[in-house]
């Protein structure tokens, strides 16, 4: 059940609708114009992915709760996927600096390269981790 969840929004037309839909409850038709697809099928098909997601209420499609909330989670993605890679990549280039520097220059790395780089490995975990809440479940 969450793999044709995690399915349904993994394309960008359907998360469009579902954009659209947590704004206004639309029509086939009016979906169909809002989102420029010309063909009918294309966007039953769509909509037939979102079956968990949107429900119809007097004729039109509107979204249900998992449909509010997989549209938190894309936005949550969105917001904080960046900042998890920046991360991850920080602490490679961290490793990888004293890593070189140390076969490199051992006096350098030591005095110098070492606890510079470890003094901002620090503050930008405690920044990415706890002011931030990266790695927080969605």
């Amino acid at each position: 059940m969450e793999d044709e969840k995690f399915e349904a929004i993994s394309h960008p037309i359907r998360i469009k609708i579902l954009e659209i839909l947590s704004k206004k409850a639309m029509r086939f038709s009016e979906l169909k114009r809002e989102l420029s697809i010309e063909s009918s099928g294309k966007l039953d098909f769509h909509l037939k992915k979102l079956k968990d997601l949107i429900t119809i209420e007097d004729g039109k499609y509107v979204l249900t709760r998992d449909g509010y909330a997989a549209l938190q989670a894309i936005y949550t993605i969105r917001r904080y996927g960046w900042q998890r890679r920046a991360y991850i990549l920080n602490v490679i280039i961290y490793i990888i600096i004293n890593i070189l520097s140390a076969f490199k220059a051992f006096n350098i790395w030591l005095y110098l390269i070492f606890p510079a780089s470890t003094i901002w490995i620090i503050f930008y975990s405690y920044w990415s981790i706890v002011k931030r809440g990266v790695f927080k479940r969605i």
